[in-house]
């Protein structure tokens, strides 16, 4: 009955001429602390989903007060980035309305500071990376980091920054591919929920060398090209991402025969059509069980 009236009081409610609106904030704001609190409290049983849309429906309900009403509520970043913290966003049935309160809060603001963007792009690859996010939420979270980077071009030092280690930092000299077998030291503190205190703009966006190994081949094709688009590459249609699901990217890669292009991505790399290609088993027809010259070479041959 909560999260119903949580879900219907945005659209059903406060729409109509209702007298004061506002008086719905206090009721907003306690039922996410509630759905905070007690999503800490079931993280380790795994029974904490049910908290995460209370917190969400909350959040939702807010940003309509703020828009409409002109609502004051200075920790409303802070409890947007508190609650990407949490991987289930991205499997719950009302992960769209997540992706659009993103999309809405980042997107249609430009006076946003460079820590705070910095910080949502750093938490939401990580997540990616960590949190055992969906294909289709990962597409979506490097359309929205794209986007994002281009759109706050003091960001760009995130993707274009060269990582240091200790002893190359204090003599001074920046850091090859292969020193210390590719461990980094990343100074964003992913623990903390305030994004002025993450100190994400001196990071860097490493993570987006990690989904480049994904799995799935058109995150693994996002993800190579997320940061590093010009000016003149439009910016992603962030609606076409959040329809996405297991199973509509099984019949996009069905239908382009693989290569690992899917989602969306063409409408911004390429507008060719791709055509389906066989898979190379071998090069020719082996007509022995081992290669000439092999040790075992002859040895079950039939005189």
């Amino acid at each position: 009955l909560h999260k119903r009236a949580l879900r219907h009081l945005p659209t059903n409610v406060l729409t109509q001429r209702i007298p004061s609106p506002l008086r719905f904030a206090d009721f907003f704001s306690a039922s996410f602390d509630i759905g905070c609190k007690n999503d800490d409290n079931d993280s380790t049983s795994g029974s904490g989903s049910t908290d995460v849309i209370t917190s969400l429906l909350s959040l939702q309900g807010l940003f309509h007060l703020m828009t409409t009403q002109n609502l004051e509520y200075p920790k409303f970043y802070t409890s947007l980035y508190t609650l990407m913290s949490h991987s289930t966003v991205f499997h719950v049935k009302h992960r769209i309305q997540f992706c659009t309160l993103l999309t809405n809060c980042l997107m249609k603001s430009q006076m946003l500071p460079a820590y705070v963007i910095a910080s949502f792009c750093k938490r939401l690859c990580r997540t990616c990376v960590c949190g055992g996010v969906p294909p289709s939420g990962s597409l979506f979270v490097l359309a929205l980091v794209s986007n994002l980077l281009r759109r706050h071009g003091e960001c760009a030092c995130l993707v274009h920054r060269h990582v240091y280690n200790k002893s190359s930092k204090d003599k001074g000299n920046k850091k090859n591919d292969n020193d210390d077998n590719g461990m980094i030291m990343d100074v964003f503190d992913n623990e903390t929920n305030d994004p002025a205190k993450s100190r994400a703009l001196e990071s860097s966006l490493w993570e987006l060398d990690a989904l480049e190994k994904h799995y799935h081949p058109a995150v693994s094709a996002l993800a190579k090209t997320c940061g590093t688009e010009d000016n003149k590459t439009p910016p992603y249609d962030l609606d076409e991402f959040l329809l996405h699901t297991y199973k509509s990217l099984f019949e996009e890669e069905r239908r382009w025969g693989g290569g690992g292009g899917g989602g969306g991505i063409e409408n911004n790399t390429s507008k060719k059509k791709r055509k389906s290609r066989s898979v190379a088993l071998a090069f020719h027809e082996p007509k022995t069980l081992f290669q000439e010259g092999d040790a075992f070479s002859g040895w079950l041959s039939v005189p």
